[in-house]
């Protein structure tokens, strides 16, 4: 299974998907950063020298899009060793490995690494109703992954999302298919 970069300077390039990954389809991760662009005065500028936390990751896919789009670095994180593999080979493959590192841990283990600040763009698309979008903020939050500033992007079903409205404010969200798209940002009393 493969997918492909959208837009920017790896436009075209095609990513190795794991068996075991759910990759968001392409017509949605178009809308999902036409999204987040619209939000800018300047849209080609949304990425430039953002630093980008990709939670399970799968492929890799929205991570590396960021970084085609002009995102400076990106974390790359998964528990599965089929999705690690698949970052590597893609991140080797388009010569990113200054501009990123992968991490291959349980979200709600990671901790927080000392060479950079809270991350500029969160995106969490974990298995549908298997991982806590609400845990994973707390604890990325907690250990410094992100901040009040930083922009969380989510994937989830529709039918079973959770209700964030009491850490999270929403600034756009978007129903396509059978998933929910959020962007949203931290509440400070987290």
């Amino acid at each position: 299974m493969s997918t492909k970069i959208l837009s920017g300077q790896l436009k075209g390039s095609v990513l190795v998907v794991p068996g075991s990954a759910r990759p968001t389809l392409l017509r949605f991760r178009q809308s999902l950063f036409d999204m987040m662009v619209s939000m800018a005065h300047n849209p080609k500028d949304f990425f430039k020298d953002k630093a980008i936390l990709d939670c399970f990751a799968g492929s890799g896919a929205l991570g590396i899009e960021s970084l085609s789009r002009g995102a400076s670095f990106a974390y790359f994180v998964d528990i599965s060793q089929k999705a690690i593999n698949a970052i590597y080979k893609n991140i080797q493959k388009l010569s990113l490995e200054d501009r990123s590192k992968i991490i291959k841990t349980d979200i709600l283990k990671i901790r927080k690494p000392q060479e950079r600040a809270a991350c500029d763009i969160v995106f969490i698309d974990p298995p549908y109703g298997k991982v806590s979008i609400k845990k994973t903020l707390q604890h990325l939050f907690k250990t410094g992954w992100i901040n009040e500033n930083s922009l969380i992007v989510t994937e989830e079903d529709t039918l079973k999302a959770e209700d964030l409205s009491n850490i999270t404010e929403i600034v756009l969200e978007k129903n396509l298919g059978k998933s929910v798209f959020r962007i949203t940002k931290l509440k400070i009393d987290l």
